[in-house]
């Protein structure tokens, strides 16, 4: 996808990396484009050169995302949902899957997921990715399942869940980074069929439509759970065993999905997708493979936004261990983690709403009240800082309370709504040319401090000799120092918002830079018509 005239004033201009190449597609994909397949989309290209069905196409490119949308939403949604449930459910062998997740969720961002994605297309990568990400729900399915049946193969449970989780890592990675790029890319189509619209608008109420579908599941199927044991009285054999098909039967329904790349591929009467004919450096297999790190490389901006990237991985990991498996049981009297599901469907609520409400704010010509991306990344980033010192006044949650529980829940939804939403317009907004390296660069940041924040939790690095207002005791009589994350967490978030603020000042600075040749180009040529 390229940006149209139309974007100039909104986003830094762009070459458009289209390929001139007639070659045929790869068999791989053969079987996924026949030439019935072909002659639709030619049919709707066709259609769509009338310029009276421009707004007509821009619909159907909206429809077609919240499509896209729902469906990753039910998929990921199952997903979390168990990742939830990992510490509580399994004990210490969940805090190290969740770890193993990020591992290979993070490794797979440096090599793979980005060549995967620009290889074979964003639509291709979603379906493979909630293939994968399934297989991780399914683990916990089988793990229960060995438990109950037989409490002497504990082994085999361990090698069930890792191996679940090192699948599901590596699928999450392509997922993100397809999400990303099928993100991006419709933007961008649909500003180029719908006159009047900017980019940057588009991101922000593309961003934050996806961020309220992808939550609003999440407060579903994280509910799930918490009301079946209540209500019906299933086991956990059974719960775990229905997130396991609502996670494969999204993933058959994927492939149905408009594949936008192919689209606009066509639409240039190209039979390949832009980077499939290797005709420069950018399309070579080792820049696909490596996308995330040549852009950390070459493009200053990346650097001033990781702190916001690392921020949330830190406290999505020390809130996952700390507060879903050992605070909310000791402030509950909960062993069973009956609530977990309740309340971190809360905060999904909360990010539901605000992240729709966000996506308002930043649109200039929807809301009265215009709000910009940087302020609502701000906002988020304060979340996270006020949880911390939350926690850093009371460590252990002895003195906590009902109310105070739900405060930082709440102060979770709000952070991540800017996470799911804020942040990924702005990636969209700062990289339109590099998607698939932009995105894998969120998932490289925010997965490598998930993993390190796991495995601190688990590991002895951090272990006490004995229970202290900093020493907490976990529910498996280990004793862990959690000062130390919480510190770690204050200053990330004291550092993200002028690093991110930073990146903001780049990117405008870039967009002057380019209308300023724009008119120099432009007097250049006019002198020469006079001469």
């Amino acid at each position: 996808c390229s940006i149209t005239d139309d974007e100039k004033n909104s986003a830094p201009s762009v070459s458009s990396r289209t390929s001139t190449s007639s070659q045929t597609l790869p068999p791989v994909l053969a079987h996924s484009f026949n030439n019935e397949t072909n002659n639709t989309i030619k049919n709707q290209i066709e259609e769509d050169d009338d310029p009276s069905s421009s707004s007509s196409t821009a619909a159907k490119i909206r429809i077609n995302f919240l499509y896209m949308s729902t469906l990753f939403a039910i998929n990921h949604g199952c997903s979390v949902s168990c990742l939830g449930l990992a510490n509580a459910r399994l004990g210490s062998i969940g805090v190290w899957q969740s770890g193993v997740l990020y591992a290979s969720y993070t490794a797979s961002a440096l090599f793979g997921a980005s060549y995967f994605v620009k290889r074979f297309g964003s639509r291709n990568g979603l379906v493979l990715g909630m293939g994968m990400s399934a297989s991780y729900v399914t683990s916990f399915f089988l793990v229960t399942l060995i438990v109950g049946k037989n409490q002497e193969l504990v082994w085999l449970q361990n090698v069930v869940a890792i191996v679940g989780a090192l699948v599901g890592g590596v699928g999450s990675s392509i997922l993100w980074v397809s999400q990303g790029t099928y993100f991006s890319c419709a933007s961008q189509l649909f500003v180029s069929n719908k006159e009047g619209e900017v980019l940057g608008n588009v991101t922000s109420r593309f961003g934050g439509n996806f961020a309220f579908v992808f939550l609003s599941f999440e407060v579903i199927l994280r509910l799930l759970s918490t009301l079946l044991i209540e209500t019906v009285g299933l086991s956990w054999e059974i719960i775990f065993g229905l997130y396991s098909l609502l996670s494969i039967l999204p993933t058959i329904s994927m492939m149905r999905v408009m594949d936008l790349e192919r689209y606009q591929s066509l639409q240039n009467n190209n039979t390949l997708r832009p980077e499939d004919d290797g005709s420069d450096e950018a399309s070579s297999p080792l820049h696909k493979a490596t996308a995330a790190l040549d852009l950390l490389r070459h493009d200053p901006k990346t650097k001033y936004l990781s702190p916001v990237n690392i921020l949330f991985g830190l406290s999505t990991a020390f809130c996952s261990s700390v507060l879903n498996g050992e605070v909310i049981q000791k402030v509950l009297s909960d062993p069973n983690s009956t609530y977990v599901g309740l309340y971190t469907a809360i905060t999904s609520t909360v990010a539901a709403v605000a992240s729709l409400v966000f996506g308002r704010l930043e649109s200039t010509h929807i809301s009265r009240l215009h709000c910009g991306k940087e302020v609502i990344m701000s906002i988020g980033a304060t979340s996270y800082l006020v949880i911390a010192l939350i926690f850093f006044a009371f460590p252990d949650g002895s003195n906590w309370n009902r109310a105070s529980l739900l405060s930082v829940y709440i102060l979770l939804g709000v952070g991540r709504a800017t996470y799911e939403g804020t942040l990924r317009a702005i990636f969209a907004d700062f990289f339109p040319n590099e998607k698939e390296g932009a995105f894998a660069n969120i998932i490289l940041f925010s997965g490598t401090a998930s993993t390190l924040g796991y495995a601190l939790s688990v590991s002895g690095a951090l272990e006490c000799d004995e229970i202290s207002k900093y020493c907490m005791e976990y529910s498996d009589n280990s004793i862990h120092n959690v000062l130390v994350m919480e510190l770690v967490i204050i200053a990330m978030a004291i550092i993200s918002i002028p690093s991110f603020w930073r990146a903001v000042w780049m990117f405008r600075e870039e967009g002057s830079s380019d209308d300023l040749s724009n008119e120099i180009l432009l007097i250049d040529g006019d002198d020469g018509g006079s001469a």
